[in-house]
């Protein structure tokens, strides 16, 4: 089992009812049920994301407030997962901004940053992890019986100004926080400045997700199509043509103004 990004297109009746229209595109492709064909199943968890953590779209000029826009359900334990500033997980396709294929990534990066020096200006300055790997590796007071490193993290992770930055969900998850090579999150004592961490760290493609389309087609990168309404060894409809690659923006781009397109991270 694995995690599937796809995009989902609605159309336009759905804005009543966001997660009802998703309950019924997704429905015929859920996995842990007998109604379905075995091999139609694709998914068995969602969850709507994409504004929080950079594969999800920008938001076209002047629209950052409209009420329409679709942004990332809360962290499993209920826990909020707001949007990155100029980027949310779907909406109508007029309200997106498809101009600027990184767009989004540049804005979730953007904000890693402003977020670290927001709270390092309220924050005491905190140990690098280095100092810490250094006393695990060397000092056999320190955290004694921590075979895997896990006092060591912890306390690292307990200084008020990591805490914070690594708990919320603008820090993207960077760093590599075990080891064998334990390695901390770019931003902390980044020698370049904001403008040069954004180019080095903004994903270099639009995300490659699966697109289920406004006529239930579920397309796997382009190099699968299963259908809503067949059976996919019965099938004798003619599938669409593959998604673009990299990424299905160019296909998105092209729906009408009124189509909602909602991101989501499945299990499946």
């Amino acid at each position: 089992m694995a995690g599937i990004r796809v995009t989902v297109c609605l159309p336009a009746e759905a804005a009543d009812d966001i997660e009802g229209a998703l309950d019924e595109a997704l429905a015929p492709f859920y996995l842990d049920t007998d109604d379905n064909p075995v091999d139609r199943g694709v998914w068995d968890s969602r969850r709507i994301l994409g504004g929080s953590d950079g594969t999800g779209f920008a938001i076209a000029s002047s629209h950052e407030n409209d009420p329409r826009l679709i942004h990332d359900d809360p962290w499993y334990d209920g826990t909020p997962c707001p949007s990155a500033p100029g980027v949310c997980a779907g909406g109508p396709r007029a309200l997106l901004d498809f101009s600027q294929p990184l767009a989004a990534s540049e804005r979730t990066v953007a904000a890693s940053w402003d977020l670290w020096h927001h709270l390092s200006a309220v924050h005491p300055p905190a140990l690098p992890l280095a100092d810490f790997v250094d006393r695990w590796w060397n000092d056999p007071t320190a955290f004694p019986d921590d075979r895997w490193g896990d006092d060591m993290f912890a306390a690292y992770r307990a200084q008020p100004l990591i805490r914070a930055y690594l708990g919320h969900p603008h820090s993207l998850g960077m760093g590599a926080l075990w080891f064998p090579s334990p390695t901390e999150h770019p931003v902390i004592n980044y020698d370049g400045d904001r403008h040069a961490y954004i180019r080095e760290f903004t994903h270099r493609y639009p995300p490659d997700t699966d697109v289920l389309t406004l006529d239930g087609w579920w397309l796997e990168g382009g190099s699968n199509a299963l259908h809503a309404t067949c059976d996919p060894a019965l099938c004798p409809h003619e599938r669409p043509g593959p998604t673009p690659w990299p990424g299905s923006e160019a296909y998105l781009a092209s729906l009408p103004g009124d189509t909602i397109l909602v991101r989501l991270r499945c299990h499946g």
